[in-house]
């Protein structure tokens, strides 16, 4: 590549990133199917906590919503699967396919009445999932007519998101998520719903992601919107919200895990890796196949990302490397043209970043080429599959840069959905996008095994269901299991991901659906955490 055509998408990606940060708080460019986005101030919200530019800590979660899984639902010990419903020819309504869980359900177990659960206790705030509350949740339902439970309708299930399109980049990142939801929502609706009703999607802006106004999201769905579950939050606030869920006894499924304690939660079901496993899990890709002497790392100020770089550094310097330095970043960097000058000083072999905000880290790469600077084996981090990114970095980092991601991409199916429902995320999609449409599929899936007369305490005793294996879907190879003590399963989406290779400045996906200009990485593709681990999700320590 010429020296000029660096220059050009140096420029270009400038462009992009200070369209974005520049622009404020937006709303989403497409409303999302059956329900429009809503905002935090239409709930009369505080004034924002967390100070710009600076991620809410994970460590403000509820010690509650930490709380590890306790006894299994009662007489649910058959194994079975959760494979979501194909979104262009979902399982039939009336009778949810082949999961042995739905078989279940008939004899007694999960779904099959709403006695309480005796299932995963989320502390003292409240009951546990499934149990009776002391007093009516708001918005109790009238009964009767189909109206099973909160959010029950005989024509419609409410769910609700809370998502902060006004991040940096959010245009890019949150708005493609939002239509992403909504067009598996739109796909499950035009094959019958569930049990013949229709998913409403409603979507609730908690700006940058400020913890007061997630927070006031939160109320304005359940007191308002009357929503009978989340599903999927994208905001830094994800796990300020914890005990929000426990006190409203209101199951969250599809959590992106930004926060450890989603995955510890059980009131939340995450359809992604959690940032330390997926730390300590590069760490040993970089360590297996990069084998570096030296490293740098670049890490975002929240104590989550702090958290995950720790783990980075415990993996690599058990192996004998050494880290020459790090830098650290915020959730909007200004100039860090000197930190790449710092860098490139320390001269580390290879950079690894964990800093999940893309504005961050693409802010560095842009300010590493027009210093035509990169480390001898090259860069790998996490978040950063998305069909935008090559736009974002050019031709610069090809062939030296690596990123990994809870699915494969981009899986037929999803492709063949996002194509049909959501045209407007062409070029858009990314790993977020994916994890959110995994989460509407599951969500109804679940829905049918619970039958035609669903309840909370119903839903979450299916979702708990020991030996339960929730398949992402064709071509996506990720899975996923969530009842008590088996959260931590080796060979699922808690410890499993795969790395790509960025190979390509056009990341936009081939016509066929499969991806281009990243590629499997030749050495080691699928990457597992198999470290030891000193914050498990259950309790006790993986090996």
């Amino acid at each position: 590549m010429t020296r000029a055509g660096s220059v050009v998408a140096v420029m270009v990606s400038g462009a992009l990133i200070l369209a974005a940060c520049g622009s404020g708080p937006k709303s989403p460019s497409a409303s999302p199917i059956s329900g429009s986005a809503g905002s935090a101030e239409a709930a009369a919200a505080p004034a924002p906590e967390a100070a710009p530019g600076t991620a809410p800590t994970a460590d403000s979660a509820p010690q509650s919503a930490a709380a590890s899984a306790a006894t299994a639902p009662a007489g649910a010990s058959t194994s079975a699967s959760g494979s979501p419903s194909s979104a262009s020819s979902p399982a039939s309504a009336s009778a949810p396919a082949g999961s042995k869980a739905s078989a279940a359900a008939k004899g007694g177990a999960p779904g099959a009445s709403s006695a309480a659960v005796p299932g995963p206790t989320p502390g003292k705030q409240a009951p546990a999932p499934g149990a009776g509350a002391a007093t009516p949740a708001p918005g109790a339902p009238a009964g009767g007519n189909g109206s099973t439970d909160v959010g029950i309708s005989p024509t419609e299930i409410k769910t609700g998101a809370i998502n902060m399109h006004g991040m940096p980049l959010g245009n890019l990142l949150v708005d493609p998520m939002v239509r992403g939801m909504s067009a598996a929502a739109a796909a499950i609706n035009d094959a019958g719903g569930v049990y013949g009703r229709k998913l409403k999607y409603i979507d609730c802006d908690d700006g940058p992601g400020e913890t007061s106004r997630a927070k006031a999201c939160m109320k304005k769905l359940v007191e308002q919107d009357k929503i009978f579950s989340m599903l999927t939050t994208l905001s830094w606030s994800s796990a300020a919200i914890g005990d929000d869920l426990a006190r409203y006894q209101i199951p969250l499924v599809g959590a992106w895990a930004y926060s450890h304690t989603e995955w510890k939660d059980p009131w939340q079901f995450p359809t992604h890796m959690s940032m330390l496993h997926e730390a300590f899990a590069g760490a040993e890709w970089v360590r297996d196949v990069i084998k570096p002497k030296t490293f740098g790392l670049i890490c975002l100020n929240a104590p989550e990302m702090q958290k995950a770089c720790s783990n980075v550094n415990k993996v690599l310097t058990d192996a004998g490397a050494k880290m020459v330095h790090k830098v650290d970043v915020s959730l909007t960097p200004g100039d860090l043209s000197a930190e790449v000058v710092a860098m490139r000083s320390a001269n580390p072999d290879h950079i690894i970043h964990y800093v999940i905000n893309p504005a961050s880290i693409a802010k560095f790469v842009v300010d590493a080429a027009q210093q035509q600077y990169w480390p001898p084996k090259g860069m790998s981090g996490n978040h950063l599959a998305a069909e935008i990114l090559g736009e974002i970095f050019g031709d610069w980092p090809v062939n030296r840069y690596w990123t990994n991601t809870t699915y494969k991409l981009w899986g037929p199916e999803y492709m063949a959905t996002i194509r049909k429902y959501a045209p407007n995320n062409q070029g858009l999609n990314h790993h977020i996008v994916q994890a959110g449409y995994v989460a509407t599929n599951i969500f109804a899936n679940a829905m049918k095994q619970v039958g035609p007369e669903p309840t909370r305490q119903k839903l979450l005793q299916v979702l708990n269901t020991p030996g339960a294996i929730w398949d992402a879907g064709p071509g996506l190879d990720q899975k996923f299991m969530w009842a008590p003590g088996q959260r931590d399963s080796d060979g699922t989406g808690s410890r499993s991901e795969y790395m790509y290779k960025y190979v390509d400045a056009n990341t936009t996906a081939s016509k066929d659906n499969s991806p281009h200009g990243f590629a499997p990485d030749p050495d080691k593709f699928n990457i597992t955490d198999t470290y030891p681990d000193d914050n498990p999700i259950e309790g006790t320590k993986h090996h």
